[in-house]
C-alpha cells in the first residue's frame, strides 16, 4: 500500500494543506516545529486511529479553531483505492470525533485499524526497551489489533472483567461472587495471552535480522514473552487463591495478561536494565522495521513506514546500513531538520515549513 494524497485541514500547525508523496523514499526537510513530525502523526491517525503525542485529541485541532481534519486516499498493491478520514468538531463544550471509510461512517474502531498497514517509529520510541511493561503490551496490542479485530473486541472484554472484579474485590464480596470472573478472567488470559506470545515469535526472528544488519554483529537480541500467569485452569485458580488476601487489601487482581511483560535482552542480559542508550535505539529502531514486515506478511499488503529523525543519532556506518534497508518497503516517509548529506538512495525530497510543504524534486 502507498499513500497517494494526504490532506490537512486546521491539523496542527497546517490551515489548509495537501501533500503527495511518491511510492519509494520521500524526505521531509525543515526546521524544528515546522510541522514534519505532524505529517506523520496524520499518517499515525489514520492508521491506528488515534495520536501517539496527543494526550488530549482536542490539541490536534489548530489553535483557536473548533474543528479539524485528515484525509487520506491510499492505493493498495493490487491499485485499489482506499480513502480514510478522521474529523474533530467542538459541539458546544464537547469534542466529537467522526471516521470514514470509502465516505461512509465508520461505527467501531476495529473496521478503522485494518484499513492501513504502517509503523512509526519516532525517539521516543526508545521507551519501548527502557520503559515500564506497559509500554511493550501497548506495543503488541496495537500490532495484534491491526492485524486482526478480535484481539481489540477481546482486549475491551478482558478490561470491563478485570474493572468488575476489582470492584468486588474493593467490596469485600466473598469467593462465590468471583468465581464467575474467574473463569473468564482465565479464558481471557489464554486467548490474549497466546495471541501475544506467538507474535513475539515472529517478531524475534525479523527483528533479530534487522538487528544484525544494521550492527553487523553476529549474536542478535533475544524476545521473550514473560506470562505471570499458568495456562492450566487448576493451576490458575490455584495461584488466584493463593494470591487472595493480597488482593483484597489492594483491591484489584494481580494475575492477568495485564501484568505480562516482552523481554528484550542480549547476550542474556536484559537491554532495559543493561543496554547502552545507543543499543536501546537501535533496538527500538528495529522493532518498528518487524512491525511494517509483519503486518505486511500478515496482510498480504505492503506496509508504509514512518521514520521520524530516525538518523540522528546513528553514526556513519549505521546510517549506511539503515539507508540500504528502506528500498524494501513500498513506501517511507523521513523527517530530518537537516539535509541527510549523499544518501545515496532515489528519495523525493519535501520542505516543510511555514505551514506549506513543497516538492523539491519535479
Amino acid at each position: 500500500m502507498i499513500l497517494r494524497r494526504l490532506r490537512l485541514f486546521d491539523f496542527r500547525v497546517y490551515h489548509d494543506v495537501l501533500f503527495e508523496p511518491r511510492a519509494g523514499l520521500n524526505l521531509l526537510l525543515g526546521p524544528n516545529g515546522s510541522g514534519k513530525t505532524a505529517i506523520l502523526e496524520a499518517l499515525h491517525l489514520l492508521s491506528a486511529a488515534r495520536s501517539f503525542r496527543a494526550s488530549r485529541e482536542y490539541e490536534l485541532c489548530r489553535w483557536g479553531e473548533s474543528a479539524c481534519l485528515v484525509e487520506g486516499h491510499f492505493e493498495t498493491d493490487s491499485s485499489h483505492p482506499r480513502s480514510l478520514s478522521l474529523k474533530w468538531r467542538r459541539n458546544g463544550g464537547e469534542w466529537r470525533k467522526e471516521a470514514q471509510l470509502q465516505g461512509d461512517s465508520v461505527a467501531r474502531l476495529a473496521d478503522f485499524l485494518e484499513c492501513v498497514p504502517s509503523s512509526l517509529f519516532t525517539p521516543s520510541d526508545i521507551e519501548l526497551v527502557k520503559g515500564s511493561p506497559s509500554v511493550r503490551r501497548r506495543y503488541l496490542d496495537l500490532l495484534l489489533s491491526k492485524m486482526s479485530s478480535l484481539h481489540l473486541q477481546e482486549l475491551a472484554r478482558l478490561k470491563k472483567v478485570l474493572s468488575s472484579r476489582n470492584a468486588l474485590l474493593r467490596e469485600g464480596r466473598p469467593g462465590r461472587e468471583l468465581a464467575p470472573w474467574n473463569k473468564l478472567l482465565h479464558q481471557l488470559s489464554v486467548s490474549v495471552g497466546t495471541r501475544r506470545e506467538q507474535a513475539v515469535e515472529r517478531l524475534n526472528l525479523v527483528c533479530g535480522n534487522f538487528f544484525g544488519r544494521l550492527t553487523e554483529k553476529e549474536q542478535g537480541i533475544e524476545l521473550s514473552y514473560k506470562r505471570c500467569w499458568p495456562e492450566e485452569w487448576e493451576a490458575f485458580q490455584e495461584r488466584l487463591d493463593e494470591l487472595s488476601e493480597q488482593e483484597r487489601r489492594r483491591g484489584t487482581t494481580l494475575l492477568s495478561p495485564q501484568k505480562d511483560d516482552l523481554e528484550i535482552s542480549r547476550h542474556e542480559r536484559s537491554l532495559r536494565h543493561y543496554g547502552s542508550q545507543g543499543e536501546q535505539r537501535i533496538v527500538a529502531l528495529c522493532l518498528r522495521l518487524a512491525e511494517a514486515r509483519r503486518l505486511a506478511e500478515e496482510k498480504n499488503e505492503s506496509a508504509i513506514l514512518l521514520l521520524d529523525d530516525a538518523f540522528g543519532e546513528l553514526d556513519p556506518q549505521k546510517k549506511e546500513r539503515l539507508l540500504s534497508l528502506l528500498p524494501e518497503f513500498s513506501q517511507v516517509l523521513v523527517t530530518s531538520a537537516t539535509p541527510l548529506g549523499d544518501l545515496g538512495t532515489d528519495f523525493h525530497r519535501f520542505q516543510v515549513e511555514g505551514g506549506s510543504v513543497e516538492a523539491l524534486d519535479r
